[in-house]
């Protein structure tokens, strides 16, 4: 019997000889040259190099714009408390009976900020 897979015991497959072609062996390898290998080694560094300059390329546009949404945004913010329409509440006792809503759209500021919205 001729090593193979017909019992799949390997204790039993270790055992067997090995009758193989000639053709069906592994051959060595062709060995490429130094100067192959040194200028195939140059090629792949300048191909790193070369995407590790767009990846950071690309970083940089992705920061440059997600700054530029933050600032946006902000001014969007800062727009609308300008332009909001605002109310002093001096009593404070009825708030609590207020719908959830409404008091979400409550507003605490300090004294400083009321009245710069109350002085535009």
């Amino acid at each position: 019997m001729v090593k193979g897979k017909a019992f799949r015991k390997t204790w039993k497959e270790a055992r067997k000889p090995l009758n193989r072609r000639a053709s069906s062996r592994v051959k060595s390898v062709h060995r490429v040259s130094f100067e192959e290998r040194q200028k195939q080694k140059r090629e792949l560094d300048e191909v790193k190099r070369k995407s590790a300059e767009m990846e950071d390329a690309k970083k940089h546009v992705k920061k440059q714009r997600a700054k530029k949404r933050e600032e946006k945004k902000k001014r969007k913010e800062e727009n609308a408390l300008k332009a909001g329409q605002y109310q002093v509440i001096k009593k404070t006792e009825k708030i609590r009976k207020w719908h959830k809503n409404a008091r979400k759209m409550l507003r605490t500021m300090g004294p400083e900020a009321i009245s710069q919205l109350l002085s535009k």
